[in-house]
């Protein structure tokens, strides 16, 4: 008789899912089972337990439940990440705003989900060169992640040429010290460019969040991060966004996450690329 196979899928492991959905609105889905795996396998072998119980334990602790997280949160980026939307950015949506905020000259960015750093930098690089010496002008950038290690990379301002690969070589050599050769070491950001922006460590899931925001925002970059939740997150992440951009103030989300937005407010802008959406009055 043919041996029937054992089923050795960790039981434990949907309870975990559950509580990661439920705390940080991510969708259970093979991608997120895979990695989840390997981090608990990973845990209970340094932790010495099995993963069965290293699965309930972790469901019911919300310091150990973050550690999880913090492994498995993906933190894909780069310069310019899509050329053509930062292009539109760059080119459009940002000379509109600062025309229509020239009375009170101030804007206020938030990158949600900055990994490490390249996304606000971009964004800073951009503000840089349409304002200038703008000593008038007030400028904030809010940039937040889940992982503390992102952040603290975000916080030294370096990165290697590759990193560097895709970003304009003019660009490299205006706001980077440094950055010779792809074996070079790290090159420096410039540090004008980090003097507007704050990191902070945040869930965008966590209603707790939302409540001590220093907005409203100009602009709210929420690039690849929808497409990783679940639908009440979605639908709930994305109603809190309409709240925290000013009218007329841009969300930009990655091009594939276009249709994931529905709200009242957030309209689709069909003279931009896909992604992006403008807040109505």
């Amino acid at each position: 008789m043919p041996v029937k196979k054992r089923n050795l899928a960790n039981p434990h492991l949907p309870q975990l899912e559950a509580a990661l959905a439920n705390v940080y609105g991510w969708a259970a889905n093979m991608s997120l089972r895979t990695a989840l795996q390997a981090v608990v396998t990973d845990k209970s072998r340094r932790l010495l337990f099995d993963e069965m119980t290293y699965c309930r334990v972790a469901a019911q602790s919300p310091g150990e439940l973050h550690s999880v997280a913090e492994e498995i949160a993906l933190g894909e980026t780069s310069f310019f990440r899509e050329p053509e939307q930062f292009r539109a950015l760059w080119r459009m949506a940002l000379p509109d705003l600062i025309e229509k905020r020239a009375g009170v000259k101030r804007l206020r960015l938030w990158s949600a989900g900055c990994s490490t750093g390249e996304e606000p930098f971009s964004l800073a690089m951009i503000l840089e060169d349409l304002l200038g010496d703008a000593a008038d002008w007030r400028i904030e950038i809010l940039a937040v992640d889940l992982r503390s290690k992102a952040l603290l990379q975000a916080s030294q301002g370096r990165y290697h040429p590759l990193q560097m690969r895709n970003l304009d070589p003019t660009l490299r050599e205006r706001f980077f010290h440094g950055v010779y050769a792809p074996d070079a070491p790290p090159g420096e950001l410039d540090r004008r460019l980090r003097r507007n922006i704050r990191l902070r460590h945040a869930n965008l899931y966590d209603p707790h969040l939302w409540q001590h925001l220093p907005g409203p925002f100009d602009v709210i970059v929420c690039s690849n991060v929808l497409t990783h939740m679940h639908y009440t997150a979605i639908q709930q992440t994305t109603a809190r966004i309409q709240q925290a951009l000013l009218p007329g103030g841009y969300l930009l989300v990655g091009s594939t996450e276009a249709g994931l937005v529905s709200q009242p407010r957030l309209r689709a802008v069909q003279t931009l690329p896909s992604g992006f959406f403008q807040r109505c009055a």
